[in-house]
């Protein structure tokens, strides 16, 4: 079986011991319920969930919480996985890989597993896929959560994927949601420009790399096919599309061509977001672009990858996580901040809202200096910057926030930036704002939770077990303590 397919890499996770296999559920609110469920209720990692013979859908499949846990993450990624893997190993693996990552182009074949069944023309039928309706209030049923748009830069040869969702509308058409200035969103606007159709084609149920960088931040004018080359070791196998033109995976679940006609809108939404709020127009839904459907390609018994956003932790938060402590880490590497010790943004307060930074300080203004630099790295989702010192482990909420209780001066560590970026996406921002159709901003806030730089030395001592106490008894006591631990 080809490495650049998803079955090959469930077999992994199988094996992991992190996949479920669930009987008869149903697409109407049951999936995501029982996925929302598993992800707020359960001992991490929670596993990814395979959803079969779904009624009246006995022919496909859906999977939910495909890249939820840290071994699924480093799988997809190629990177050691380990038993003691901790949140911020795994965000410093991913940041050193992508620093060296050499972009592989895609090699193009003429045919793949994607075109087992191919339906074009009259037989192109887009209510036959078990697309969820996922929570009680959204506006339609989501065909398209965790896949890839992918769409070419009219200027250049540069293909983009991105992760924007796609409403199902009828049997051929699908609503597309794009956020201001996400590359997808860029090209589409000129198209509309030129008053041409924009090709557009979606992939669902990629290699989980692929997935990774569609739904992540890679260099600018990177395509993400380059970048999975680069992450998975060898090039990613594509087919062109016959009506776009456009690269699809080979060895995809489900392949979808079509087109978006200029000035062509239709109402998309509401949706509940990954940062657990209906925040683009509330329950109202909003003018988006049309895409009219050519031909589907999918394989036999197809997966419909799937996510379930909304209430954090869900299925979206880890890789936001990852990708975002990652690019915020390497910002801090290239403006040479020194002494950096780890980057996290918990998954429980949005992953894009909140970044913790552990540093050792080397100087009075060090803290200030990372989190201007974080601030300017997170383009238009940061809200909260924490700067914390070398003893706080920035994946650790509890640690980090009993740092802001207890090292901060409100008057003196609190900093904050007015008329930042933002984006429709914000909560925070009022709806009628967005409905002005203006560019929109919104303040941000640096937390500098270290202990003041000329005091470190004289600062009250931590009242703790030795590191070296805690790993005599973990040793001595190692049966007993593994048993309390099981019942946690």
């Amino acid at each position: 079986m080809d490495i650049n397919d998803l079955r090959h890499w469930l077999t992994r996770v199988a094996h992991d011991g992190e996949l479920k296999r669930i009987q008869s559920a149903s697409w109407d609110l049951e999936m995501a319920a029982i996925t929302d469920i598993v992800y707020h209720e359960s001992h991490p990692p929670a596993p990814a969930l395979l959803f079969e013979d779904i009624p009246g859908c006995p022919n496909y499949r859906t999977l939910f919480g495909m890249l939820s846990s840290l071994k699924r993450v480093a799988r997809a990624l190629h990177l050691p996985v380990r038993t003691s893997l901790t949140p911020v190993d795994l965000a410093r693996a991913w940041k050193d890989k992508m620093q060296h990552l050499k972009l592989l182009p895609p090699v193009f074949v003429t045919s793949g597993p994607v075109m087992d069944n191919v339906l074009d023309g009259t037989k192109v039928n887009l209510t036959t896929f078990p697309s969820p309706h996922v929570h009680e209030l959204d506006g339609g049923r989501y065909l398209a959560t965790d896949h890839a748009v992918i769409t070419r830069d009219p200027d250049s040869d540069w293909v983009n994927l991105g992760t924007y969702r796609c409403m199902l509308v009828d049997r051929r058409r699908l609503a597309m949601h794009m956020l201001e200035n996400q590359h997808g969103w860029l090209i589409y606007q000129k198209y509309q420009a030129r008053k041409r159709p924009m090709p557009v084609a979606i992939a669902i149920g990629m290699d989980p790399g692929l997935h990774f960088a569609a739904g992540t931040r890679v260099p600018e004018r990177t395509s993400e096919y380059d970048f999975t080359g680069g992450i998975i070791g060898q090039p990613v196998k594509a087919i062109e599309g016959k009506h776009t033109g456009l690269p699809l995976p080979a060895s995809a679940e489900i392949a979808i061509e079509g087109e978006c006609l200029p000035g062509e809108l239709t109402d998309e939404g509401p949706f509940g977001e990954w940062h657990g709020y209906y925040a683009n127009r509330g329950l109202e839904p909003a003018p988006e672009p049309v895409i009219r459907v050519k031909a589907i390609y999918h394989r036999g018994n197809p997966i419909l990858t799937c996510s379930s956003p909304g209430l954090p932790p869900n299925t979206n938060s880890l890789i936001f996580t990852i990708g975002r402590a990652a690019s915020v880490w390497t910002a801090l590497d290239k403006a040479g901040i020194p002494g950096v010790k780890g980057v996290w943004a918990p998954e429980v307060l949005g992953s894009l809202l909140f970044t913790a930074i552990s540093i050792e300080q080397q100087y009075a203004s060090h803290p200030l200096d990372a989190g201007q630099t974080a601030s300017e790295a997170s383009r238009g989702s940061a809200r909260y910057i924490v700067i914390v010192d070398e003893d706080i482990d920035p994946s650790n909420l509890n640690q980090v926030m009993w740092a802001v209780a207890t090292r901060t001066d409100p008057e003196k560590s609190i900093t904050v930036l007015e008329d930042c970026p933002s984006t429709s996406a914000d909560p925070a921002i009022p709806l009628s704002a967005k409905k002005r159709g203006k560019p929109l901003r919104a303040s941000r806030v640096i937390i500098n939770a270290c202990r003041p730089y000329q005091q470190k030395s004289e600062w009250y001592p931590v009242a703790n077990s030795s590191t070296e106490l805690e790993r005599k008894v973990r040793w001595k006591w190692q049966s007993v303590l593994g048993e309390l631990l099981r019942l946690r």
